[in-house]
């Protein structure tokens, strides 16, 4: 909750420069795709394809043609925009936003920016005032289609667009295996399909920036991660009779040993745990970190990065 007072005390003081300017503004990578056309909000139905179709998220750089330019390339045109959601082939993605006087989203985005730059160092009172405005990028500095080739944070140059998200934890319930899903009820969903069950094929992850650096150093809201500290992402299903599966867990930093493991490349979600979430109509994402605290929640920025979210139709 405090992260979110603090995006807005930050976004009254930057007005809406970050949303509104556009004219200033480790794994395998092969996978294949059956292509959709893409639109940028979740008006339009989605159709399920034919049962045994497998679909995997194909993220092009037209969905950022009228982006938001900023610096290593571009990010969602609506991210602060209210009622807007972002819909790419079939799936459907959770967002959230506010930008009267003030600017706030969560759920997820697309973006394509390279930056990986650490703006909570030397960035204002706390140490996270330069985060605000710089919070596009991801550790692999690319979607995980260019990823090999691109060199995260080389100055002038953008790769394949890439899914971004913000978990914002004060809102959604705990340990929620077991209960029955509400859109409204969580902050990062995936809508799969229309009215179809699918099995989930595949799915890749990777480190932000914003909690990368925090977790090395601390910034405003986190400390640096000492030994027996973890940061993770925890990837629930939703099944056919609307109720939560239980999670997979997938490290994004452990500290458990002698040293802290983070890793910066595209990583694959593990078919067997995939498998485990059983045939889903949503995938629901939340987060855990060590750092955390009682009545606020995380410290650590909630931030996570995916692609290659691939499925099968089952009925």
């Amino acid at each position: 909750m405090k992260k979110v007072v603090y995006f807005l005390t930050v976004g009254l003081l930057l007005g809406l420069s970050s949303c509104n300017n556009e004219d200033d503004a480790l794994m395998n990578d092969s996978s294949s795709a059956v292509k959709y056309n893409t639109s940028v909000t979740g008006k339009k139905a989605v159709t399920d394809p034919a049962i045994g179709t497998t679909t995997t998220l194909n993220l092009t750089s037209a969905l950022l043609t009228n982006g938001t330019t900023t610096s290593g390339g571009k990010y969602w045109e609506n991210t602060y925009v209210s009622n807007t959601k972002l819909t790419v082939d079939i799936f459907t993605f959770a967002h959230t936003a506010v930008s009267s006087g003030y600017n706030y989203w969560d759920g997820f985005i697309v973006s394509n920016v390279n930056n990986i730059t650490n703006f909570g160092s030397g960035a204002g009172s706390g140490g996270s005032n330069g985060w605000v405005a710089n919070q596009w990028g991801t550790m692999a500095g690319s979607g995980s289609g260019t990823a090999g080739t691109i060199a995260a944070g080389t100055p002038g140059t953008t790769g394949d667009p890439f899914i971004l998200a913000y978990w914002s934890s004060y809102t959604d319930p705990k340990n929620p295996a077991g209960t029955t899903f509400s859109e409204a009820n969580f902050s990062n969903w995936i809508k799969i399909g229309n009215t179809a069950s699918y099995q989930v094929k595949g799915l890749k992850v990777n480190m932000h920036p914003w909690p990368y650096y925090g977790c090395l150093y601390g910034d405003g809201f986190a400390r640096a991660f000492a030994s027996g500290d973890h940061f993770e992402l925890l990837i629930y299903g939703v099944n056919a009779s609307g109720v939560v599966t239980s999670p997979i867990v997938r490290s994004l930093a452990d500290y458990t040993g002698g040293s802290l493991v983070m890793p910066t490349g595209w990583i694959n979600v593990s078919t067997s745990d995939l498998q485990s979430l059983g045939n889903v109509k949503y995938l629901v994402f939340q987060m855990a970190s060590t750092d955390s605290d009682l009545v606020y929640g995380m410290n650590t920025a909630a931030y996570f990065c995916l692609d290659k979210l691939s499925v099968k139709r089952v009925n």
